[in-house]
């Protein structure tokens, strides 16, 4: 039935161009509302369909389909006369249907006209692929490996399918950024992908091949390569093999997808025993000055081909489905490792202490680490960028659930206290390098009044550092918080601030648009980060992560203590030298501390999900009793004095420099 009435459109794909747009209308599409006359030109005002995705079957045109987790986001126009609404019908054609929808605007939630995927059409057209994202996952990958069969004959003269596999790990950035971009975009061309392979530079290390320093490092950065090859490899076989098992755990689609996959595939490596004889027998038979990086890239392939076992892989799929224990508050992790800690930023040049293993990672991008590292988000953090290529000595980090570090964009690892745990760990005994420290994030829902200058109590505060502060003994018998007497959480630099937590926003999509609307989707983007966690094999981090969600859910605090915090609230100034004055004379915890800082965490846990709790009440009373547990053993270790302190024993990976 032909509209009679002026009405607001909703235009999400090609109508959004204002040449497309004067072309079907007669009309202009204007971006300030002042430049609108409503007759012959309209302002387009950002807005969002909610319950709704864009897919692109024919990588042509975009189609809105329901997608019950999904929101698009368009312009919406108006009020155009009726008389639009004839040339819309026919170039929209029968591929599209019409409808009245809500659409959200900053200001408003308004009816409008929205043309959408013709379900009935597009099957008959394209089958069901346009319905299914697992069938547009398949599809892209066939179009990804036509694509790599032809970069391979043309930068490699090979049809070799060890080397196509090896040319895959070394352009593997630009395969995930394709696919990232693909359903961002509902859609990808053959060309542009067969273009963004055929354009992106093979790595290599010929920058440093006559670079003595970097020689002598080099079988401890190829150890890496060859190992972390090894770790996508089975990482990608066990997602390919093992799809129908992963998709029937529960896992929520607005997590990580490889989380699963990576855990099993790290407790596989971890576990195998003879990973390492491989890389030895690689390190042996090819050489630095001999071979280039795609020999040992090819070398790390072949033997995760040996090494796979799809029986040994199911039984690890099983373990952590009989495991798990799911919550409603997604959660995210951020490692850091560094051979000789904090003195990798404090000296960046090395002067002082050299770290002999990989100079504090000068030469990463040289080994093309950051692309082979990218399935867990690998890069080289110096406190003061992130996902720079040029080299500089820092932090190695993996972000979890990173999908671009250059983009800054990522998802939650999981909503899986025992499963971030179970990653956490297997990351840290993967890597050959001297765990430092530990970021957990939680993602909160709008509407839980976050307040940036809330901090959590003093008692609160001194019950976590208690647990994971890393007590320990000084020459002189005392026993301190070495998280919070030194300077590795509390700095000067650029200006005071302390490493405790801090409100931050993230997003999980290119170019997502951080329009005032668009601030808060459902499930939230507000995250706060707890920065102030040792990385350590002697730490839980399930029940860490379960007293922070609890303590969040429940007290609601902000950022502690940035720096313009610290420069602006003298409140909390005077709050984190409390906190510091008993790190340095640490007096045992009253019961009321501990037991009001248990209260707050109990409470948080019952409430998680719309005021009811997310996880069994026997888990919860668990953690709770074990929380106690741990500060109970920490009151015990106060009372009966501290252990005699142990010589000094320097890194294993580090040496003074020359």
């Amino acid at each position: 039935m032909a509209l009679s009435k002026p009405f607001n459109l909703f235009v999400y794909g090609t109508l959004m161009s204002p040449w497309v747009f004067r072309a079907v209308l007669g009309r202009r599409l204007v971006r300030r509302r002042r430049d609108a006359d409503g007759t012959d030109s309209f302002f387009a005002r950002r807005a969002v369909l909610n319950g709704y995705k864009k897919i692109s079957p024919d990588n042509t045109y975009l189609y809105a389909v329901p997608d019950p987790h999904g929101r698009i986001r368009g312009y919406l126009i108006g009020t155009l006369p009726p008389e639009c609404l004839a040339p819309l019908r026919r170039y929209e054609g029968k591929n599209y249907v019409r409808r009245t929808l809500s659409v959200n605007t900053a200001d408003t939630n308004e009816q409008a006209v929205v043309f959408l995927g013709n379900m009935e059409e597009l099957q008959h057209a394209f089958g069901y692929e346009f319905r299914d994202h697992f069938k547009q996952e398949v599809l892209l990958a066939e179009k990804i490996d036509a694509a790599l069969v032809e970069t391979q004959r043309q930068k490699l003269n090979s049809d070799d399918p060890p080397a196509r596999r090896a040319l895959a790990e070394l352009h593997g950035d630009t395969i995930r950024s394709l696919q990232r971009r693909h359903f961002e975009a509902g859609g990808i061309s053959d060309y542009a992908i067969r273009q963004s392979l055929l354009d992106a530079p093979l790595p290599d290390y010929s920058r440093i091949r006559g670079d003595p320093d970097a020689a002598a490092l080099a079988p401890n950065y190829l150890a890496m390569v060859v190992r972390q090859v090894i770790f996508n490899e089975l990482e990608e076989n066990i997602y390919h093999d093992f799809r129908y098992e992963l998709d029937h755990m529960g896992l929520s689609d607005t997590h990580y997808e490889r989380t699963v996959s990576s855990l099993a595939a790290l407790r596989i490596i971890n576990s195998h025993p003879r990973i390492e004889q491989r890389v030895q027998r690689c390190l042996a038979k090819l050489s630095f000055d001999d071979n280039e990086l795609m020999d040992f890239v090819q070398w790390g392939v072949k033997a995760a081909e040996a090494v796979y076992d799809q029986k040994h892989a199911k039984a690890e799929l099983h373990f952590l489905a009989q495991h798990m224990s799911p919550g409603c508050t997604p959660l995210g992790a951020e490692l850091e490792f560094s051979n000789i800690g904090h003195s990798v930023i404090r000296d960046p040049a090395g002067e002082v202490l050299r770290d002999r293993s990989y100079d504090g990672f000068l030469y990463f991008y040289d080994f093309a680490l950051d692309v082979l590292t990218g399935k867990l988000g690998g890069h080289i953090d110096d406190h003061h960028e992130k996902g720079r290529s040029r080299p500089r000595r820092g932090f190695f980090e993996i972000a979890l659930g990173s999908l671009s570090i250059e983009a800054n964009i990522s998802k939650p690892v999981t909503d899986d206290p025992w499963l971030l745990n179970q990653i956490i760990h297997e990351a840290r005994r993967f890597y050959r390098i001297s765990p430092h420290s530990l970021h957990v994030s939680l993602q909160m829902p709008p509407g839980r009044g976050l307040s940036r200058n809330r901090p959590l109590p003093l008692a609160a505060l001194k019950c976590l550092f208690a647990i994971a502060g890393d007590p320990a003994a000084t020459p002189d018998g005392r026993i301190v918080i070495s998280r919070l007497v030194g300077d590795e959480i509390f700095s000067d630099e650029p200006s005071p601030h302390m490493l405790f937590s801090q409100i931050d926003r993230r997003h999980s999509a290119e170019g997502e648009d951080t329009h005032a609307l668009l601030r808060t989707p459902a499930g939230g983007r507000y995250v706060q980060q707890f920065k102030f966690l040792r990385l350590s094999p002697m730490l839980n981090y399930e029940l860490l992560t379960l007293a922070l969600k609890g303590l969040q859910i429940s007290l609601r605090p902000g950022s502690f203590l940035i720096a313009n915090q610290y420069a602006k609230q003298p409140r909390l100034r005077r709050l984190a030298e409390d906190l510091r004055s008993w790190a340095r004379q640490v007096q045992p915890l009253s019961p009321v501390e501990i037991e009001t800082f248990l209260a707050a965490i109990y409470e948080g846990l019952m409430t998680e999900k719309r005021g009811k709790p997310a996880h069994s009440g026997a888990y919860i009373s668990w953690s709770i009793n074990q929380l106690r547990k741990l500060l109970t053993e920490f009151n015990e270790m106060l009372g009966r004095g501290p252990e005699p302190p142990a010589p000094p024993i320097p890194p294993a990976d580090a040496a003074e420099a020359p």
